[in-house]
Parts: C-alpha cells; sequence; structure tokens
C-alpha cells in the first residue's frame, strides 16, 4: 500500500513538471534583434495533430502576432494569443514566445526554430524545462544559450508544422 502511494505520488509530479519548455521573465535578445522572416507567415498545424491551427501574422518589422485555435473549442473559450520574435545565436535562430495576457509581467518561452528551404515546413525544438537557472538581464541569458545550445539535451520533444492555408 505504502509503494502504490509513493509511486503514485511520483508519478502524478512526473506529469505535473512534463511539457512546458524552459521560461523567463527576460528574452533571449530585444525585440528588435532580427526581422521577421515572412516564410513564417501565414496558417500552420502541427504534423501530427489538425486539433489546433496557428495563425501567424506580422504584428511589425520584427514581431509576430500568434492566435491559436482550438478545432473543437469548449463552450466560452476563447483563441489565445501570443506574440513572438527572432534572436539569432550564433547563426541559429530562436523563438521568444509569450502569451498576450498581461503585456506588464511577461513570461518568455524559447524554442529553437529551422525552416525548411525545401518544404512549407518549419520544426520547434523547446528549450528544456529542467534548465534551473533564472536570468535578470538579456545578456546572460543570450551567454547560455551560446554555451549549451549544441548540447542535445538542451533540448526537449521536437514540434514540427506544416502551412495549412495560404
Amino acid at each position: 500500500m505504502k509503494k502504490t502511494f509513493i509511486w503514485s505520488l511520483l508519478i502524478g509530479i512526473g506529469f505535473m513538471f512534463m511539457g512546458c519548455p524552459y521560461n523567463s521573465s527576460v528574452s533571449i535578445d530585444n525585440t528588435n534583434a532580427v526581422k521577421i522572416d515572412s516564410k513564417l507567415l501565414g496558417k500552420w498545424q502541427k504534423r501530427t495533430s489538425d486539433d489546433e491551427t496557428y495563425i501567424v501574422t506580422q504584428k511589425d518589422d520584427y514581431t509576430y502576432d500568434i492566435l491559436e485555435k482550438d478545432k473543437t473549442p469548449s463552450e466560452g473559450s476563447e483563441p489565445k494569443k501570443y506574440s513572438a520574435f527572432l534572436s539569432n545565436v550564433n547563426g541559429t535562430k530562436f523563438l521568444n514566445l509569450y502569451e498576450k495576457k498581461d503585456e506588464d509581467s511577461k513570461t518568455y518561452y524559447f524554442y529553437k526554430l529551422e525552416i525548411s528551404d525545401e518544404t512549407e515546413a518549419f520544426t520547434l525544438f523547446p528549450v528544456t524545462e529542467y534548465i534551473t537557472e533564472t536570468f535578470t538581464a538579456s545578456s546572460d541569458l543570450k551567454k547560455f544559450v551560446q554555451a549549451n545550445m549544441g548540447l542535445s539535451f538542451f533540448y526537449g520533444s521536437k514540434e514540427e508544422y506544416i502551412k495549412v492555408g495560404k
């Protein structure tokens, strides 16, 4: 009985911490570091699921607006709204993403971004949630990313997206 309780507790804690990429109160760069890539504009969905669509539009020369819509929304639910911008770290693009709930206290999530030149697709590699360091300056976070971005365990499971409309 005691073993069952302990295993249940451990599994529950594991599920509680699954699935969220690393987040920070500071971004990797400022918002005007990398101009938008027009290849990212349009309507997208995960390659493995059509449960959500993501509509990516240009907010300004450096910032994207992203609208996440559920295929079958529950009553009273609203689409989620995000803003994002790119950072260049040693030639690798990183997406700095935050939900547009509260513009005053942003929580950024980070993804390595690979855009396919052959197909209308891109892949996101979330920066792992297992990072325990916190940062108060973007320059320090960028140095940390530079030092660790080549390590395979720096990222979670990749997410592939395909364009579904023009």
